[in-house]
């Protein structure tokens, strides 16, 4: 197994006047973007932090601020109205889809996902993909009960780890 590692990196946005006024009732989110920051990325093209927060405007939908996008055309994006972290897949009608119950949450959730690498190896067993996809389900569930529910963000994620998608040297060729 590849003795590599992934690091944890925060990302802090510059906030403008504009988003000091939107975000005057919601303190915990605009604390979280512009002074704690949020996670620059997590394996791949499962998440990266967008260069600057943007409204997201959908007709019918809570006002939404995208701070980062997923997979090849979502948005990570933070409801101001749940303050809940959600995706949105790239669908005119898509619903936006849980992902964390707080920014804070979803920080904690990629640094610990983070923290717990190396996963397993490319001719790891059944039974060790299993065991790893149930200590990281754990750990997601210790950060946010919320987040482990089945078919979810991170839940998905663990289904991907539990059926070999995510050995450590696959996991580190997507970095290269």
């Amino acid at each position: 197994m590849s003795t590599g590692r992934l690091s944890f990196e925060s990302h802090v946005f510059t906030e403008s006047e504009a988003m000091t006024v939107l975000l005057d009732d919601a303190p915990s989110v605009r604390h979280a973007l512009f002074v704690i920051g949020v996670p620059k990325g997590f394996i791949g093209r499962r998440y990266a932090a967008d260069p600057d927060v943007t409204p997201l405007v959908r007709e019918g939908s809570d006002p939404l601020l995208r701070f980062g996008s997923c997979g090849l055309a979502d948005a990570m994006c933070v409801d101001l109205v749940t303050e809940h972290v959600v995706e949105i897949i790239n669908a005119a009608r898509s619903a936006p889809l849980f992902v964390n119950t707080s920014i804070e949450q979803f920080t904690q959730t990629v640094k610990a996902l983070v923290d717990r690498f190396l996963y397993y190896g490319h001719e790891a067993t059944g039974d060790e993909m299993d065991i790893v996809a149930g200590e990281l389900l754990n750990v997601i569930r210790s950060i946010d009960p919320e987040a482990a529910v089945p078919d979810r963000y991170w839940s998905t994620f663990v289904d991907d780890v539990q059926i070999g998608d995510l050995s450590t040297e696959a996991i580190l060729a997507i970095g290269k």
